[in-house]
C-alpha cells in the first residue's frame, strides 16, 4: 500500500528541532512533494520494498541567503540516512541542496531531492 511519504517526512522535519512547522506557512519554510511514482522490488514473501521519490524545497525571507541555505542544509543533514519509523531508508542525492535562485517576491530557494523505501 502507497504511504503518504510527504506528510511522514514532513512530520518527521518538523520533529527534528528545525523551527518549522505543518501547520503554518511562513516566508522561512520547507515544501515537500512527491515527485514520481513507486518503484518497488518484490522480496518473494508476499512483501516487497517500494521507494518514493520526493523533493524538498527550502525558501527563506527575501534578503536570507546565508540563513536559508543553512537551513536547507540542515534539512538535508537531518532525512539524509536518517531512521524514519516505519521506513527502511531514507537518502538524499547529491552532497546537499542547490540553489534554486529567489522565487517571484525575491525569497532564495534551495532544493534537493530523496527517495524513502518503504516496506509492504
Amino acid at each position: 500500500m502507497p504511504r503518504d511519504v510527504e506528510l511522514e517526512l514532513a512530520a518527521y522535519l518538523e520533529a527534528a528541532g528545525l523551527d518549522l512547522s505543518t501547520t503554518s506557512a511562513p516566508p522561512r519554510m520547507a515544501c515537500l512533494r512527491h515527485t514520481g511514482g513507486e518503484t518497488g522490488l518484490y522480496l518473494g514473501t508476499g512483501r516487497g520494498v517500494l521507494s518514493a521519490d520526493a523533493q524538498v524545497i527550502v525558501r527563506g525571507p527575501k534578503g536570507s541567503y546565508t540563513a536559508t541555505r543553512e537551513l536547507a542544509a540542515r534539512c538535508w543533514t537531518a532525512l539524509h540516512l536518517a531512521r524514519v519509523p516505519g521506513y527502511v531508508d531514507v537518502r538524499c542525492e547529491g552532497a546537499g541542496p542547490h540553489y534554486m535562485g529567489p522565487d517571484g517576491e525575491g525569497s532564495p530557494r534551495f532544493v534537493f531531492n530523496l527517495a524513502a523505501r518503504y516496506s509492504a
